[in-house]
């Protein structure tokens, strides 16, 4: 069809249709670009923590190292945005082809759980720094190509580039909450890195497409002069600390939970899947008066937050009470740093300050506070400092819009919360406490009251590692999950005496006293700081009569060297080792057990210490019993204490012989596990496969 140019109504209809079409096509292809190299990005994260944990191990510093490894590539993408990227235009696509460097995504290592930290930032530079780092780019590009297309229309109403950062940050939301529930249950690691290599691929040929869609805008090398208006100092100072604010908040919060509940795929993303959603609804220009009325009523309920979670019980309802409590401080703060957001012309500034605050703020969690707090300060101290930056509370005369008595009561709650959060999250009293990688580990006495004698209590978070009684004379008496007659001490009871035992995991000796003189134990114990508590506070290791050895170490992978050495065998491996109530899913592989089994002597056993507030992991161990043709029993997990310093431990116990476990009682402790024993049936945990949200599930169904 014609157009009669004579007809200039003809042309005014017609010709922008095309044009609108065209721009729409360019909307939704820059869009999936976005969504799609940000799934890869941080869909990439929890598969690298995966990957990394058979060689470092799974303490939760582990990961909190990794993700401000992450955030610092997040940096070195967005220097390159900012400096190189406007400049080189089209060649942009010759970068995409560097992190086929390393490709496919891959993670190998010397096995050193003990490493320096300096050696796991070092592997994953050499082996996964390429990819992240060009994803990383990805937003600000985009960003950067769709302002050069849009900048001659900008005042005509075109969107501006910022919905794309909200695209990219749904992107990274969906791929974190994807993975603990549909990827990692279902698929192994092995699969999941082959997946994400050829998603690489596809995310290349997509934004080749786009550059090609935006050709004529994308090979311009300069901005308009009129589009680079300047920016304040005190205003970027803002933009730092409204971003290293809440990225410190995101590590904090993770080592809190992750200490207690486990450091797996399933906590690392909950917080960053948190922190990533409090992006998307502050970055939109949309419901400004809303959020400007909600600013308060947000941190209301973070306060209200921090005070239930100042009760001194770590139970299944904090984590989503802290985590609550993140949320809505992070959306406070990130709200207020879209309400100072530049000029689009100056965009890549505004994110390279974004992604300076963000390393900075994770590294003084991850490698600052260690070394100068010995409790978990950093989690306040986050607290306070993004309510700083988010409200300015030198500004804070909201109380002014409403009547006198709400505004005395919001006041008097928010300073009362406040207060108390500055006193530390787990502030609580004793008379020892050390702080290393591994967590937080307090050493406490217990005043006689109700009849009950003194003792003293070891603990690592808000979990008890161990308990003796303070008296002399009952000093070698065994107590908590260890007491005589309880299920565990009847599991070592099974023992051909005297007897080669190794132990995983020290906490304060508490079970020594089962072992007699001409035994030889052997415990391995990955916290360093551990042997030199249980020596100086407790009394079990220096009054025991057995020869005791203790070795420091990952234990699997210290059988692991004994038995290359053709090492004595033992007659009883006792697995016990439990940081707070995480799980240490490494020791609980088929892989694990073969490293067991190929230690043990032909007729000794195994002893699994399952007991979690969190987790039934007996299912775990019968699949993997069954897997490699093993005889085993577990206790039912129904016997109520007798003794309030007594308490009944969950237990598994692995045999080659079924014979050797018949002397254990059938009954109302234990049962044989079968097919009828009333257990779930769980796939094999392997190095390559995990899948933590069965026994999560499974243990619920008990409370």
């Amino acid at each position: 069809m014609s157009i009669n140019a004579a007809n200039p109504s003809s042309s005014t209809v017609l010709n922008p249709a095309p044009l609108e079409a065209s721009w729409s096509q360019q909307r939704i292809a820059v869009a999936t670009m976005v969504f799609f190299g940000a799934f890869l990005a941080f869909g990439m994260e929890p598969i690298v923590g995966r990957m990394v944990t058979p060689y470092f191990g799974g303490a939760v510093y582990v990961w909190t190292i990794s993700l401000t490894m992450f955030q610092a590539l997040l940096l070195a993408g967005y220097l390159y945005a900012h400096f190189l990227a406007p400049r080189i235009g089209a060649w942009h696509l010759l970068v995409l082809l560097l992190p086929l460097l390393q490709w496919p995504l891959n993670f190998s290592a010397a096995i050193a759980p003990q490493a320096p930290i300096a050696t796991l930032i070092v592997d994953l530079l050499v082996q996964i720094s390429l990819p992240f780092a060009v994803l990383s780019t990805t937003a600000v590009v985009a960003q950067i190509w769709w302002h050069r297309a849009r900048v001659e229309t900008l005042e005509a109403g075109a969107s501006p580039p910022y919905f794309l950062y909200a695209i990219s940050n749904l992107g990274a939301l969906l791929a974190l909450f994807i993975y603990p529930f549909l990827i990692e249950p279902f698929f192994g690691v092995s699969v999941q890195r082959w997946a994400w290599s050829v998603g690489y691929l596809l995310y290349a040929a997509a934004t080749a497409w786009v550059c090609y869609l935006l050709r004529p805008q994308v090979r311009k090398v300069t901005q308009h002069a009129r589009a680079r208006p300047a920016i304040a100092t005190q205003r970027v100072l803002r933009w730092l600390l409204l971003s290293a604010a809440p990225s410190a908040l995101l590590l904090a919060v993770t080592n809190v939970i992750a200490t207690e509940v486990g450091s797996f795929p399933m906590v690392w993303v909950l917080p960053l899947a948190l922190y990533l959603a409090s992006f998307i609804l502050a970055f939109r220009d949309a419901g400004e008066s809303l959020f400007r009325r909600l600013d308060f009523w947000l941190l209301e309920i973070a306060v209200l937050a921090l005070l239930a979670a100042h009760l001194k019980v770590f139970g299944w309802w904090l984590p989503p009470v802290i985590l609550t409590s993140f949320f809505c401080l992070c959306l406070i703060a990130n709200r207020q740093l879209y309400r100072l957001r530049p000029d689009p012309a100056r965009l890549t500034d505004f994110y390279l300050a974004i992604a300076v605050g963000g390393v900075l703020g994770g590294a003084l969690v991850s490698l600052v506070a260690p070394l100068v707090f010995s409790e978990l300060m950093e989690y306040p101290v986050a607290v306070l400092a993004v309510v700083a930056a988010g409200l300015q509370l030198g500004r804070l005369n909201w109380w002014r819009k409403t009547t006198f008595e709400k505004g005395a009561m919001r006041g008097a709650v928010l300073m009362f919360g406040l207060s108390l959060t500055g006193l530390g999250y787990w502030s609580l009293s004793g008379i020892y406490a050390v702080r290393n990688l591994y967590g937080v580990s307090r050493v406490f006495d217990v005043i006689p009251r109700d009849g009950q004698p003194a003792y003293r209590i070891l603990a690592h978070g808000a979990t008890i590692h161990g308990m003796q009684y303070l008296d002399p004379a009952k000093r070698t008496e065994p107590i908590g999950y260890y007491y005589m007659g309880g299920a565990l001490q009847q599991a070592a009871s099974l023992r051909r005496t005297p007897a080669r035992v190794a132990m995983l995991g020290l906490g304060a000796g508490g079970a020594l006293p089962w072992f007699q003189a001409g035994e030889q134990v052997s415990i391995f114990e990955i916290d360093p700081d551990m042997e030199a508590l249980a020596r100086r506070w407790f009394g079990y290791l220096i009054d025991s009569p057995a020869r005791i050895d203790v070795h420091i170490g990952d234990a699997r992978l210290k059988l692991y060297e004994e038995q290359r050495r053709a090492a004595p065998l033992y007659d009883m491996i006792i697995i016990d080792a439990f940081s707070g109530d995480a799980v240490p899913t490494h020791l609980l592989t088929l892989d694990a057990l073969d490293v067991y089994l190929s230690r043990l002597s032909d007729d000794g056993i195994i002893v699994f210490h399952v007991s979690n507030r969190f987790y039934d992991l007996r299912p775990v161990i019968k699949a993997a019993a069954r897997a490699r043709g093993l005889a085993a029993v577990v206790t039912k997990g129904t016997e109520a204490s007798k003794d309030r310093l007594n308490i009944n431990p969950w237990v598994a116990v692995v045999s080659r012989s079924s014979a050797r476990l018949t002397p254990l009682p059938l009954g109302d402790r234990w049962m044989a596990v079968s097919g009828t024993d009333g257990l779930p049936t769980f796939r094999v945990w392997t190095d390559d496969y995990i899948n933590i949200l069965a026994p999560l599930s499974n243990r619920s169904r008990h409370d």
